[in-house]
């Protein structure tokens, strides 16, 4: 019995060290792509700004510990309002609160811990303009949204859709406080 537990609290540290390696060598490899990426970002290359948009999503923003919204944000309304359907998806996903994708065990955990921000108007916009690109799953994810929202919610998002364009799309022009 002793044995049993022994080997059990041996793989549940491990396990917590398998993860830390992993998401160090997730931020190594997002490290080094946005030095490969950010020149051709900058001069307007809507794949390097989706690649910067992904290397900056749902990510611990160095050692702050947060979330580095505000960057991914940046990245993917560059390329969301240069027409990339994804782009917009993704936008829909980090204002709908769905900051974490994938296995990120670090990331989900301080996620649980937070209170996640949340803008259900602008979230069904992006999702429906992700929906009418053409962009697969987007409609489920809008269908889904609109269904928690109230009717002045919808409407709201129906309204910011029509002018799109000059919506608050980055982190901290939605959420001026800045809190992420």
């Amino acid at each position: 019995m002793i044995r049993t537990i022994g080997i059990l609290l041996t793989a549940a540290m491990l396990s917590g060290c398998a993860a830390v390696a992993m998401q160090g060598a997730t931020r190594a490899s997002d490290n080094a792509r946005i030095l490969a990426n950010e020149d051709a970002a900058e001069a307007g290359d809507v794949e390097a700004q989706m690649k910067m948009g992904d290397s900056h999503c749902c990510t611990i923003a160095g050692s702050a510990g947060v979330l580095n919204n505000q960057k991914a944000t940046e990245w993917y309304c560059k390329a969301a309002k240069a027409g990339d359907p994804r782009a917009k998806y993704e936008l829909g996903r980090i204002y709908s609160g769905d900051l974490v994708r994938g296995m990120n065990a670090p990331a989900k955990a301080a996620a649980m811990l937070t209170t996640q921000r949340e803008n259900k108007p602008l979230a069904l916009m992006w999702f429906n303009l992700a929906a009418a690109a053409g962009y697969d799953g987007a409609a489920k994810k809008a269908g889904q949204l609109g269904e928690e929202m109230t009717g002045p919610e919808r409407l709201q998002a129906n309204l910011r859709q029509q002018d799109w364009q000059n919506q608050a799309c980055e982190w901290n022009a939605v959420y001026p406080d800045n809190q992420l």
